[in-house]
Parts: structure tokens; C-alpha cells; sequence
């Protein structure tokens, strides 16, 4: 064995069994890896806690709000798979660290900014961080504990339960933040993780890297224009309509984006994204699911902050408080769908989960103005746990229907799938409730009896995301409540048409072993 060898042998004279492998470090970097994708995806939820409060600073029109989430999971989306890419070639554990600096420095620009333009720049630096953590936090523990299957199929399975348990945190921390301090504070969290994130990283993580690994620039590129230009078109088309020439020129771009996406990946020997694999239907089925997952936990817990804020009118704490069943939820259902994982195949957790998050779409509907709190406990205490038992076992999901050698390209297309997913949530679900709000509020206000000029200009101030000068009637709240309302049940529509599809997926690909497996 050679002396840089990370194992120790042990004995096994008496037991004739093989030694057991020993990792320096083990539970370092564990932690390390942990603590990167934590900061990652607190970055999703804690910022939506933040939208109301960074409105009302920045007179920001709420059309244009959601592109403070999407621009973070957007970019990361677009760059992920790079990430990947980059650790391979210039070092795993450098690549990690740079990312990790990246996120804390976004998110120092966007607590000190002085503009939303300046708030959307933090957001993207964040993203290529954000980019950067995700595919290398995998890769230390993969690279590490190579030699110990067993106990890095059990890392792993830690490892995307953090996932879930930085989005359900974000909510109650971000509001706790915004009651003791200001909307500002939220983006100084990730900053002392940065440091303990760093520091646990130098200390335990060895180096490792492919260097001859080639960048797939082209591939880049076309990912990053499709995708920007499919999500500022879905976004922009909520407001401005899908038949406005501006709005048809950019989702044309995206689709011929995308299409020579694929058309370039075909071709390259080492792809940035393998789509060949995709040919594979059970393989394709789990990153539907996989995406599916995301864009219903995050679309949920944004439709909810809105909601709770909006109409309801709870502070950014009572608020989070509000959201603590999804989060409780989550974590038991994450914690039992790890101790499943080798008694029920991945295909089966995924179905069971899809379903409960569509009743749990279904149970929010009856959410009402002056309605009970009840209804919304039980409808995300049904988000958590079904969303517990698909975001962690999507990654088995697309391990169980490739070969060894293609788990490296399947963990990142899982990573790369989630983050489309939740950043298609909020852009999706932020188009159908404005089209939804703004094409009901006219008949709303009138059934409050209010006068046609001052309909006219209700409807103008939403259309143009400004504030109303004065207070408003009990009449004119009344009525943006119900058509808000409205725009809310819509795109709940859609989280529960997302998810029973995902079930169907599930069940009809992933549930049952192939006849390769059999």
C-alpha cells in the first residue's frame, strides 16, 4: 500500500473477515460538505422571507419580486453543471472553498445594497457560488469514502437530507431576523458559516482533481442563455402577457437554446450534461421527479409566504412561526424515508410522497381569507411530509437505473434537475398568481361596490407594482384579498398537477425493478 494511502487495515485474524477501511477525518468531512450545501439552499428559502419587507424598502413591482429567488437558483441552475466540471479539473476541495466565499460574499452585496439592481448582482454572485458547492459537496464525500461503500451511500443520504432541512430552516430564521433586525440581517447568516465551513474544510479535505478534465464551454454557454431567457420569459410573460412580442422573441431564444444544448452534448465526448443517458426512460423519469420535488417544496413555502403576508397580513416571524409544521414535517419524513431506504425501493418513496404533497396542494386550496389556520397547518404538515419522502431518495432514484461508472454524471444531472425545478417554481407559480390576480381583481373590486374610476385606478397601482397613496378602505383591501386569493388557488392548481404527475412517473417507471435488474 501506498503511503498516502487513507486507509488503515486493521486486523481480522480472528474474524477472517476483510478490514474494515478508516478515513481520517470522516466525520469532517462530512460536515464540511453538510455545512456548503446547508448555506446553499438557505439561501432559497430565507430570501422568499424577505420579499414583502425588501418591497416596501425598494418599491420593487411584484411582478418583478420573485427574480430575488430566482436570480440565485437560476444562475445556479445555468452553472451547475460546470461546477461539477471545474472541481474535476482544478480541484475538488478548491473549487468548494471558492464557491463557499462566493456565496457569503453575495450575499454581503445584497446587505448592503442601495438599489435593486445592486440586490439582483449579490443574488447572481451567490449563484455561481451556489453552483460551485452543490456538485463538489457531493464529490468530497464520494471521492473520500470511495473505499467504504456502505458508509457513503449512508453520507450521501445525510447529505441531501440537509437539503431539505436548509429550505424548511430558511422561512422561521429569515423571520426571526426580520422581527429582531431588518430584512438586511437575513443575508448576513451565511457569512460565520462561511468561516466554520472553510475552516472544517482546510482541516480535513484532501485535494483531488482530473486534470486533464475538458471545459465544456460550449455547453455552458447554451445552458446559461436557454435558461435565462425560458425564466425571464415565463416571469415577465405574467405581467405583460405571452402574445407581447418581447415575451415571444425571448422563450423562442430559450427553445433554440436549449435544442442546440442538446444537439452539442450529443456530440462531445465528455458532456457537461450526458443525454444520451436520457434515452434511458426510468432514468429520465428520475430526474422529472427529482426537479418535480423541488419546484413543489419551494413553490409551496413561496405561495405560503405570500399568502400569510399578503392576505393574511402576519409579520415575517409569526409568519415563519406559521411554517414550522412544513419544517417538522419534513424532517421526520427525511429522517424515515433514511431508514426505508433498504427495506423499499427509492420508486415506491417517491410515488407515496408525490401523493401526499398533491393532497396537500389540494388541502390549501380551501385556504380563505378569514379562514382558519387549521386548514393551512394541515395542508403543509401534508407539503413536509411528502416532500421528506422525495427530495432525499430522488438521488437513489437515478443511482438504481445506471451503471457504476455513470453515478458521477447521474448525481450531477439530479443536482442540476432540482435546481431547474425550484427556480421554474417560483417563476411559474409567480406568472399564473399575477395573471390570475390582476385578471380577477377588476370583477372583485366591483362586487365591493367601488366606483369605476377608482377600479381603474386599484388596477393600475397592481398593474404597476406601485403604493397606493394613503390607507386603503376596508372595501379595497377586501377585495385584493379575495382576487390575491384567487391568483394563489390557481397556481396551487398547478403545484398539485406537478406533483400527481411526478407520482405517476414514479409508480409507472421507478416502483418496480426492470427486467435487467429482475
Amino acid at each position: 500500500m501506498s503511503a498516502g494511502a487513507p486507509l488503515n487495515t486493521g486486523t481480522s485474524l480472528t474474524t477472517g473477515a476483510p478490514p474494515k477501511p478508516v478515513v481520517p477525518h470522516g466525520r469532517l468531512v462530512l460536515l464540511a460538505a453538510c455545512l456548503g450545501l446547508f448555506m446553499s439552499f438557505i439561501e432559497v428559502t430565507a430570501a422568499i422571507s424577505t420579499l414583502r419587507a425588501l418591497q416596501v424598502d425598494m418599491q420593487v413591482a411584484p411582478a418583478d419580486l420573485s427574480w430575488v429567488s430566482s436570480t440565485y437558483t437560476l444562475v445556479v441552475a445555468a452553472c451547475v453543471l460546470s461546477g461539477g466540471a471545474l472541481g474535476e479539473r482544478f480541484g475538488r476541495r478548491r473549487v468548494f472553498l471558492s464557491g463557499t466565499v462566493l456565496i457569503a460574499a453575495g450575499s454581503l452585496v445584497v446587505a448592503s445594497a442601495q438599489s435593486y439592481p445592486q440586490v439582483l448582482m449579490g443574488r447572481g454572485i451567490s449563484g455561481l457560488g451556489g453552483a460551485l458547492v452543490l456538485p463538489t459537496s457531493l464529490a468530497l464525500i464520494t471521492t473520500t469514502f470511495f473505499v467504504d461503500l456502505p458508509r457513503m451511500l449512508r453520507y450521501i443520504a445525510v447529505w441531501v437530507s440537509v437539503s431539505g432541512v436548509g429550505l424548511a430552516v430558511g422561512p422561521l430564521l429569515g423571520g426571526t431576523l426580520l422581527q429582531t433586525w431588518n430584512w438586511r440581517a437575513v443575508y448576513l447568516v451565511n457569512t460565520p458559516l462561511a468561516v466554520i465551513t472553510i475552516a472544517v474544510t482546510l482541516r480535513a479535505v484532501a485535494e483531488s482533481r482530473v486534470p486533464d478534465r475538458p471545459l465544456d464551454l460550449a455547453g455552458q454557454l447554451w445552458a446559461v442563455l436557454g435558461l435565462s431567457t425560458l425564466v425571464y420569459g415565463i416571469a415577465v410573460g405574467g405581467r405583460a402577457g405571452y402574445d407581447d412580442p418581447v415575451v415571444v422573441t425571448v422563450l423562442a431564444v430559450a427553445g433554440v437554446s436549449l435544442t442546440a444544448l442538446v444537439l452539442t452534448e450529443r456530440r462531445r465526448a465528455v458532456p457537461m450534461l450526458d443525454v444520451r443517458m436520457m434515452a434511458n426512460a426510468r432514468y429520465t423519469a428520475a430526474l422529472c421527479v427529482a426537479a418535480a420535488a423541488l419546484f413543489v417544496f419551494v413553490g409551496v413555502v413561496f405561495l405560503e409566504v405570500l399568502f400569510l403576508q399578503r392576505v393574511r397580513a402576519f409579520g415575517p416571524l409569526d409568519t415563519g412561526i406559521r411554517l414550522l409544521p412544513a419544517m417538522l414535517a419534513f424532517v421526520a419524513a427525511t429522517a424515515t424515508a433514511q431508514r426505508l431506504a433498504g427495506r423499499v425501493r427509492a420508486g415506491r418513496l417517491l410515488a407515496a410522497g408525490s401523493l401526499v404533497t398533491t393532497a396537500a396542494a389540494l388541502v390549501l386550496l380551501r385556504q380563505q381569507p378569514d379562514g382558519s389556520y387549521a386548514v393551512t397547518a394541515l395542508g403543509l404538515v401534508l407539503a413536509g411530509l411528502g416532500s421528506g419522502l422525495v427530495v432525499a431518495p430522488s438521488t437513489a432514484a437515478a443511482f438504481e437505473v445506471v451503471e457504476g461508472p455513470q453515478m458521477g454524471a447521474a448525481s450531477s444531472a439530479v443536482t442540476a434537475f432540482r435546481q431547474v425545478g425550484s427556480v421554474l417554481a417560483t417563476a411559474i407559480l409567480g406568472a399564473v398568481l399575477a395573471v390570475r390576480f390582476l385578471g380577477t381583481l377588476p370583477a372583485r373590486l366591483a362586487e365591493h361596490h367601488l366606483p369605476g374610476p377608482a377600479i381603474d385606478q386599484v388596477v393600475s397601482v397592481a398593474r404597476s407594482g406601485g403604493k397606493a397613496a394613503g390607507r386603503s378602505s376596508p372595501q379595497i383591501t377586501g377585495a385584493v384579498g379575495d382576487a390575491f386569493t384567487a391568483g394563489v388557488h390557481s397556481a396551487l392548481w398547478v403545484v398539485a398537477g406537478v406533483s400527481f404527475a411526478a407520482a405517476v412517473l414514479a409508480w409507472a417507471f421507478l416502483a418496480r425493478r426492470s427486467p435487467q435488474q429482475g
